[in-house]
């Protein structure tokens, strides 16, 4: 990980500050919650779009984080670089499983994989006899892992090491949904075919809810980027990210005329308009136009006209205090809550997050 000391900051574009104190202090909190779970950090999509080296490298220093979950081999060969310094070690478990293709990489970077189908565990145990895996056990996500039909056969390879099971709630964003029950349940059944394995079963979400639902170890993602699992804002939650980026132009504008692509937003009087060189190129859905708002001097500017590839433009008619080139808006960030820019961008937070763009400058702090 880069020093935040050691970072050239680009100031031309956005960029996306990112509290590492903020992630331990949400990971922290998770396994505060979950005494008797290891708490494992899922850093897939380069830690969720805010940079995974830097992610990994502090809990795994700071936080003694142990477990790191990645969707792909790639993934977890890089991070297998960024530990090297680290003991013990930390295991580096892969969500999708090995390849004909991929199953050399698994062996180079020392990973774990989840197996989420008996051609999968076939595969493994003749390559690798007696190595470690995981084994995904459908419980009604109908997505990733394996059927019940196929888990007395998984379990009768005797030279498959099935160290630990894992299933993966449908419907945690409401912990009150009876399917959150009804999958538990199915897991406790069906993980008793491989006696002595671990379990896990919850991510974010479920690791938030009661102990019933956190077994051996917790698979938190989200949570530690700043955003909740649920449908609704979690207070114990503290923010991470906040996406900024300066005013380039600032114009005024009469009644009559028109503001962006397709003279969507049409002006009723004398007003004020400020650019801000941030778009959809950048990751901020395009679907924002006209429903969105940004956080600029104090008070918040709503997105006028249609978000185009590299700028914006914010209503800055109203506001009390003059907005000029230079200054800087907020887009998401600890003035403007990640759910209420995604619920304007008829999104989610884990969206927005893994959609910022390679342009958007990663600055730690």
């Amino acid at each position: 990980m880069t020093p935040p000391s050691a970072i050239t900051a680009k100031t031309a574009g956005p960029w996306v500050e990112i509290d590492l104190s903020a992630v331990c202090a949400n990971y922290a909190m998770v396994r505060n919650g979950a005494p008797g779970a290891e708490t494992a950090a899922v850093v897939k999509c380069d830690g969720y779009g805010l940079g995974a080296a830097a992610v990994a490298q502090v809990l795994a220093t700071r936080e003694k984080c142990r477990s790191f979950f990645v969707a792909y081999p790639e993934e977890g060969a890089a991070l297998r670089a960024i530990f090297k310094n680290i003991t013990p070690a930390p295991a580096i478990y892969v969500f999708n499983g090995p390849l004909p293709e991929t199953t050399a990489l698994f062996e180079q970077a020392n990973l774990i994989p989840v197996l989420n189908n008996l051609e999968q565990a076939h595969k493994w145990a003749d390559r690798k006899p007696d190595a470690p895996a995981v084994l995904h056990i459908d419980t009604g996500m109908n997505r990733l892992g394996a059927p019940a039909s196929e888990l007395a056969a998984i379990a009768a390879l005797g030279s498959l090491r099935i160290e630990m099971v894992m299933s993966h709630l449908a419907c945690a964003s409401d912990p009150k949904h009876p399917k959150n029950t009804a999958q538990r349940k199915l897991f406790e059944e069906l993980a008793q075919q491989f006696p002595g394995a671990r379990r896990s079963l919850s991510a974010s979400g479920g690791a938030m809810m009661s102990a019933d639902y956190h077994y051996d170890l917790l698979r938190v993602g989200v949570a530690l980027y700043g955003a909740s699992p649920f449908d609704e804002e979690d207070n114990r939650i503290a923010p991470v990210a906040a996406l900024k980026a300066p005013v380039v132009q600032v114009r005024q504008a009469d009644r009559g005329e028109t503001v962006g692509y397709g003279a969507t937003h049409q002006v009723e009087g004398p007003a004020r308009f400020a650019t801000i060189a941030l778009g959809y190129g950048d990751g901020f859905p395009r679907a924002s136009s006209g429903r969105a708002h940004a956080f600029i001097n104090g008070e918040r500017a709503r997105i006028a006209g249609v978000v185009s590839m590299d700028l914006i433009t914010l209503d800055i008619t109203k506001l009390k205090r003059p907005v000029k080139t230079g200054d800087i808006a907020e887009f998401f960030g600890p003035n403007l809550s990640i759910h209420d820019a995604a619920a304007a961008c008829g999104t989610l937070p884990y969206e927005l997050l893994t959609g910022l763009g390679g342009r958007v400058d990663r600055r730690y702090l």
